[in-house]
């Protein structure tokens, strides 16, 4: 594992800005429920001519669900990873003094007891940076799995229209309204992603 403590932005730093991209992530899923909400109320007002559409908000609210577990999920993580980020640096800096402390009495008769400390802390260490190794996979592997599911957002935009052409010319408003809203929130959701995946590959 590089830069838990050192560089330009320690980890645990970066886990934070995580966490925070994905909680306005949040913010947009309810957008998307809300909208999905509307879609569901005009489509009941229309009746069967609105079926097809009605249909079509039943997918946007699993998308909404989807991505705000997918954004909590991923937020947990963030979360434990900055914990695990900063014992891992402070314990590494305890093994670097218990180091120093040795070669300086390397020769001094008291020098073998600290053998047992150095041992102990070396194994934490080693448990610690496996531990938020393994943390930090997960997430990236949730994020991009995140991504890959909000290309769906798009298909289900342009479905949307083609349904918005079937109703009477007065409703074709709303539902044009809410495939731009669906693609416009989830263009959003999609930068504070993105933003995310780049701020683990700029370490």
């Amino acid at each position: 594992m590089q830069n838990i403590s050192q560089g330009r932005r320690p980890y645990y730093v970066t886990a934070a800005m995580v966490a925070a991209e994905l909680n306005h992530t949040l913010a947009s899923c309810k957008e998307i429920n809300l909208t999905a909400s509307n879609a569901q109320a005009a489509s009941s007002r229309i009746g069967s001519a609105a079926l097809g559409f009605k249909a079509l908000t039943h997918y946007i609210d699993e998308l909404a669900g989807y991505t705000k577990r997918a954004a909590n999920e991923i937020n947990q993580l963030a979360k434990e990873a900055s914990k695990l980020a900063t014992r891992t640096a402070r314990t590494a800096t305890a093994l670097h003094y218990f180091h120093a402390a040795r070669d300086k009495a390397s020769t001094a008769a008291y020098a073998y007891s600290m053998a047992g400390a150095i041992e102990t802390t070396e194994e934490h260490y080693a448990k610690l940076e496996s531990d938020f190794n393994q943390v930090l996979s997960k997430m990236q592997v949730q994020l991009l799995d995140l991504k890959q599911n909000l290309r769906s957002a798009n298909a289900l935009a342009s479905i949307c229209r083609v349904e918005a052409c079937r109703v009477d010319g007065r409703f074709q408003t709303i539902f044009v309204d809410v495939a731009n809203k669906v693609d416009t929130v989830a263009a959003q959701i999609r930068e504070r992603v993105d933003t995310a995946i780049r701020l683990f590959d700029s370490h």
